[in-house]
């Protein structure tokens, strides 16, 4: 009788708890939310309390499976509360039903976004990977796994986009090239796929375009720059939007394709005002490409009269006095633009960055540290959070 009983026994593995996570609000999906930011350690580091900034510390019981609105979500973006919004979208997807497939699916997106921004790329790629395996038992994606491809495919395309760029966090910069390699073919087989309708191409040309930018952004990071010059003559033969042909352009710049880059430049000239800001923002980088200083400065200059360029020119325009010998001038014009627009030029690292380069080359020994301080201090009263501490140069 025993060995009967033996031989209809189920095995071990069938008869243990299924552990396999087939829902994308399963609580497992998720690790602990790191709450510390750099800047907060640095300003209680280099700053005493009476002088330091008061900053926001959120909590997760703040936001224990509360739905939020995507309105209130959307607020923590554009004030970048990086953490509050990771607690905020896990907190909503914890208390979002599993039926949802497609408002859960939007919320991983945000929560993905604050993972990144929050500079926890490693984290984030492990979540997306659990979300991936979760996805293939999604009603969303039953279409695609039974084709064989990957659950990935019925996420948002913001979600993907992201997704691919996680690796390059991370510094892996060839996985981020094959995923957004694999997004662009998908892309271009929906271009041409066969009653398409006018919107639907149209979109996804701009995602095209979009892409292929990243892409020659990828290699050119990795070196590669005749891949990046073959991305960038794709693209430029087909746009038709004066922004895509100035972003091709401006790589071109970078690959020290000046010719190339002008070409691109005229073209995207042709299709606005001559007068417009984005075309005195190309006009003033031929002039750097070229090495004339002056003229850059005085395009710069006028990119920056009330134009919604004003920050970047007015950036670009201080390092111009910089090359032109005069880093006190640059000290100057970038702190103008920082107590001018606070939130804005304040908490731009690039800009930071320049103030600092420009204090290192004006002072030394304690008279530096305590100016980079003083800058700590302006931009931690405005500042979100994840912002690079490398802005600072404190060694």
């Amino acid at each position: 009788m025993e060995n009967f009983l033996s031989g209809i026994r189920q095995s071990p593995s069938a008869t243990a708890a299924d552990t396999t996570v087939r829902t994308l609000n399963d609580p497992r999906l998720f690790e602990e939310t790191p709450l510390d930011d750099a800047l907060d350690t640095a300003l209680q580091t280099y700053v005493s309390t009476e002088t330091r900034p008061r900053r926001e510390v959120p909590l997760a019981n703040d936001y224990a499976r509360r739905v939020q609105s995507h309105d209130v979500l959307s607020q923590y973006v554009t004030s970048g509360q990086w953490r509050a919004l990771a607690l905020a979208s896990a907190a909503s997807i914890l208390g979002t039903s599993e039926a949802e497939e497609h408002a859960l699916l939007g919320l991983w997106t945000y929560r993905v976004l604050a993972l990144t921004r929050q500079r926890q790329g490693e984290l984030a790629e492990r979540e997306l990977d659990r979300l991936e395996a979760a996805s293939r038992y999604a009603g969303v994606a039953q279409g695609a796994v039974r084709m064989g491809r990957s659950a990935t495919v019925a996420w948002p395309f913001e979600l993907r986009v992201l997704r691919a760029q996680v690796p390059a966090a991370t510094h892996n910069l060839a996985e981020s090239m094959a995923r957004l390699c694999a997004l662009q073919r998908g892309c271009q087989r929906a271009v041409i796929k066969r009653g398409a309708s006018a919107e639907k191409v149209m979109l996804n040309k701009q995602r095209l375009f979009r892409l292929s930018l990243m892409i020659s952004g990828c290699a050119l990071r990795l070196g590669d720059a005749a891949l990046a010059a073959r991305l960038l003559d794709g693209l430029a033969d087909e746009a038709a939007d004066a922004r895509v042909l100035s972003a091709a352009a401006r790589m071109y710049l970078q690959l020290g394709s000046i010719p190339a880059a002008e070409r691109l430049f005229d073209a995207a000239e042709q299709r606005v005002r001559g007068d417009d800001g984005l075309v005195l923002m190309n006009r003033a980088l031929c002039a750097v490409a070229t090495g004339k200083w002056d003229a850059a400065r005085e395009l710069f200059a006028q990119a920056a009269a009330g134009r919604p360029e004003r920050i970047a020119a007015g950036n670009n325009m201080a390092v111009c006095e910089l090359y032109l010998g005069s880093p006190q001038a640059m000290l100057n014009g970038l702190q103008q633009l920082m107590v001018a627009s606070p939130t804005a030029a304040g908490t731009a690292e690039e800009l930071v960055f320049n103030y600092c380069t420009g204090l290192d080359l004006h002072y030394d020994g304690s008279k530096l540290r305590e100016a980079k301080v003083k800058k700590m201090i302006e931009v931690g009263m405005w500042a979100g959070d994840g912002f690079d501490m490398g802005a600072f140069k404190i060694q």
